[in-house]
C-alpha cells in the first residue's frame, strides 16, 4: 500500500497494463472469444488509466517553494513521526507567555508569516510556524493532499513538549490562511483527543478553505472532466485519501470533506476575510459562518483592503486581531 504514496505509480501501472492488453487484442485477431475477451479487459484497463491520471493530477505539490524563516531570533526544528518529516520555526520568550501556532497557505512558507508572526511577537506572544509538506524546507511528498499536513499539525500539537518548555505556554491559539485554515478546521474535529488541548483558547481563520467540495469542482472544471465521470473521479479520490490516511475516519461522501462536518472549533473563533478574494472568492467564507450553530463563539470580518496571497502587511488585519486577543 506504501506504493499509492507515489503520485504517478498507480497511474503508470495501469496504463502498462492497458498498453499489455490492447497487444494481446490485437495478437489474438483471429480468435474472436479471446477478442472480445481482452478488447473487454482493455476497456476497463483504459478507463482505470484515466482515472488514476485524474489522481495523479489532483494530488500535486508546490513546484518553487518559498523560502523558510532563519537567523535573529528564530529557530528551526523538525520531527519525526508516522507521516512525513515535520518541520517548523519558533521565536520563544523566555517568560510565561501564550503561544500561537500558525499554518500558512499553499504554496506559501514560514517566511510569507513573518508579518502575521511580527503582531504576535509585538503583543509578547511565543510564535510557532508550522511548515506544510512540500513547502518551504518540509520533506516534500509524491501524493499531497491536506490529510497528511493535518496528521503533521496533529501530532505536533500532541508532542508540544518536545519542542519547547509548556510551563512557559500559559494559552495557545492557532491562526491558520487558506488551507492552513481547513487543517485547523480538521483538528479542531478531534483537538479533545490530544494532550494539553485544554490550553487552547481560540482560533483565527484567515480568508479559510473550509469546502474541499469547491476545490473538487474547480478541478473538475481545470481538468475536463466528462459530467458523467465525476462521480467515478470523485470515488477514485477519495480512494486513495482514505487509504494515505488510514488514521481518519474513511471519507464516503463529499459532504464530509466541507464544514461543519470537517470540524467547526469549539472555541472562540475569529474570521478575517480577504473582502475581494481573488483565489477562494466568498463561498468558503459563507459556508463557514452559516455553519457555526453557537454564534456566540464567532466573530467575522469581510477586509476590503485585504487580499487573499501576498497579504504580508495589512494593518487592518492587524488591528481587528489585536482588539480580539484583548477580549479572548
Amino acid at each position: 500500500m506504501k506504493l499509492l504514496h507515489n503520485r504517478w505509480i498507480t497511474c503508470l501501472a495501469a496504463i502498462f497494463l492497458t498498453c499489455i492488453a490492447i497487444y494481446l487484442t490485437i495478437l489474438n485477431r483471429d480468435n474472436f472469444l479471446i477478442m472480445s475477451l481482452f478488447s473487454f479487459l482493455s476497456s476497463l484497463l483504459l478507463f482505470n488509466s484515466y482515472l488514476e491520471t485524474l489522481v495523479a493530477l489532483t494530488f500535486i505539490s508546490p513546484i518553487n517553494r518559498k523560502e523558510s524563516l532563519e537567523g535573529g531570533d528564530w529557530v528551526q526544528g523538525t520531527m519525526d513521526h508516522d507521516g512525513p518529516q515535520i518541520f517548523f520555526v519558533a521565536n520563544f520568550n523566555k517568560v510565561k507567555s501564550p503561544l500561537v501556532i500558525i499554518i500558512h497557505g499553499w504554496r506559501s512558507g514560514s517566511k510569507s508569516m513573518l508579518g502575521r508572526a511580527e503582531l504576535y511577537l509585538q503583543e509578547g506572544f511565543h510564535v510557532l510556524i508550522m511548515e506544510l509538506p512540500g513547502h518551504g524546507s518540509a520533506e516534500g511528498v509524491s501524493k499531497w493532499n491536506a490529510g497528511l499536513a493535518t496528521r503533521n499539525f496533529m501530532h505536533l500539537f500532541d508532542n508540544l513538549g518536545e519542542v519547547y518548555d509548556l510551563d512557559l505556554i500559559s494559552k495557545v491559539y492557532l491562526h491558520g490562511h487558506s488551507i492552513g485554515a481547513f487543517i485547523s478546521l480538521r483538528f479542531s474535529r478531534e483537538s479533545t483527543k490530544f494532550s494539553n488541548s485544554d490550553l487552547i483558547k481560540g482560533y483565527i481563520l484567515e480568508s479559510p478553505m473550509t469546502c474541499y467540495s469547491e476545490i473538487f469542482n474547480e478541478s473538475c472544471r481545470r481538468l475536463h472532466v466528462p459530467q458523467f465521470l465525476i462521480a467515478n473521479y470523485w470515488s477514485r479520490l477519495k480512494l486513495h485519501f482514505n487509504i494515505i490516511n488510514r488514521e481518519f475516519e474513511p471519507i464516503t461522501k463529499i459532504e464530509e470533506v466541507d464544514v461543519p462536518f470537517w470540524g467547526i472549533p469549539n472555541r472562540p473563533t475569529l474570521v478575517v476575510q480577504s473582502g475581494n478574494d481573488e483565489r477562494l472568492g466568498q463561498v468558503h467564507y459563507e459556508r463557514l459562518v452559516q455553519s457555526f450553530t453557537d454564534k456566540k463563539l464567532l466573530t467575522h470580518f469581510l477586509i476590503d483592503d485585504l487580499t487573499h496571497a501576498g497579504a504580508r502587511k495589512n494593518d487592518n488585519r492587524d488591528q481587528i486581531i489585536k482588539d480580539w486577543l484583548k477580549n479572548h
